[in-house]
């Protein structure tokens, strides 16, 4: 069965974590995960932080989730505007 290669989710964390001049070991170490490799996979987009570690990385790195995950951010207010365009003509 041949593996599943999932697209990296876009995201805004390494710049605004180098506009602060953190480490990936200091995002680790004051959001108090184990290791910096979740840092690492968030950056690189392999995985997507759970909601408490996204609003623990947005209050260390001093920016909003939405910011820091915009093109998540806005494919999701993309999606919802086309449902609620899509209830108003059904209505």
């Amino acid at each position: 069965m041949a593996k599943r290669v999932r697209k990296p989710i876009p995201n805004q964390i390494r710049r605004y974590r180098r506009k602060q001049n953190l480490r990936l070991c200091d995002i680790a170490v004051r959001a108090g995960l184990g290791s910096v490799s979740h840092v690492s996979h968030w950056e690189k987009g392999r995985k997507v932080p759970s909601l408490e570690n996204a609003l623990k990385l947005s209050a260390i790195i001093q920016c909003p989730v939405e910011v820091l995950f915009y093109d998540l951010f806005d494919s999701l207010r993309q999606d919802i505007k086309k449902r609620e365009e899509q209830l108003a003509i059904n209505a």
